[in-house]
């Protein structure tokens, strides 16, 4: 019982100085966190990351902190950092795709390479991004059902983002039969009456005609879609007496 006593003297002056450490930790990361947001605010970063960036070095500085702390009341920290690097190695193998995910998430929040609200095609799942998580991405199908995409997923493959400067680039294949010279002529017309930005091309000529590779941009606001756009195409050529095939590329 004398030990004891002994020791709680011991430690009983470190204790104020433990807790002024600690709070001096929160109360940096807490500087830290306003700080960065106030500067990163106009920064190209995205919201999500610049949130999660905040978090993380404040919970750091308060870790940091709390290292102190310990090493001031005279404890060993050394034991408590094995125990927590061992214990990150096995929670990290447990866990080791979900680790995977929450990288890729970094480094889509650095280099964006779509953003919220862009089409995008990720293998065989396309739709509108609604959400980028640290974790997964949540997209919008055409059919209006919600698809979640693993962040491993999204940056370790190939991803086809249809959407520029709020506009939608949507590829289709037009094929006209042989005689057909009035074909890009027509499109023009039909475009302007839209009033829709394209670039159009010939990539080849089958058997069964001449065939177009037609560039559209589409404002997401824009109340019309691309079934109506293909629909107008179409009854044009044809009141021309064009016979056209149109399909929309992948």
């Amino acid at each position: 019982m004398g030990n004891l006593y002994e020791k709680f003297l011991v430690y009983l002056p470190r204790i104020p100085i433990a807790l002024a450490i600690c709070a001096i930790g929160w109360f940096l990361g807490k500087i830290w966190n306003r700080f960065y947001v106030r500067v990163s605010k106009n920064s190209r970063l995205d919201p999500i990351a610049r949130n999660y960036i905040g978090r993380f070095v404040y919970i750091a500085i308060f870790f940091l902190a709390f290292m102190v702390a310990l090493s001031v009341l005279g404890l060993n920290i050394s034991p408590f950092l094995a125990s927590i690097g061992a214990g990150g190695l096995i929670i990290g193998f447990g866990v080791r795709e979900t680790v995977s995910d929450f990288a890729s998430g970094v480094l889509i929040f650095m280099y964006r390479p779509f953003r919220i609200g862009d089409f995008i095609k990720i293998g065989a799942v396309e739709g509108e991004v609604m959400v980028i998580s640290p974790v997964n991405i949540e997209l919008k199908g055409k059919d209006g059902k919600k698809i979640l995409v693993p962040n491993r997923s999204a940056w370790g493959q190939v991803v086809y983002n249809s959407t520029r400067n709020g506009k939608n680039i949507t590829t289709l294949q037009i094929t006209v039969p042989p005689e057909s010279s009035e074909t890009e002529r027509i499109l023009a017309g039909a475009f302007q009456n839209m009033r829709l930005k394209y670039r159009c091309t010939m990539t080849g000529i089958l058997a069964a005609g001449i065939v177009y590779t037609v560039y559209v941009e589409i404002p997401k606001e824009n109340s019309c879609d691309i079934e109506d756009v293909i629909k107008n195409i179409w009854s044009l050529l044809k009141e021309n007496n064009i016979t056209a095939t149109i399909a929309i590329q992948s």
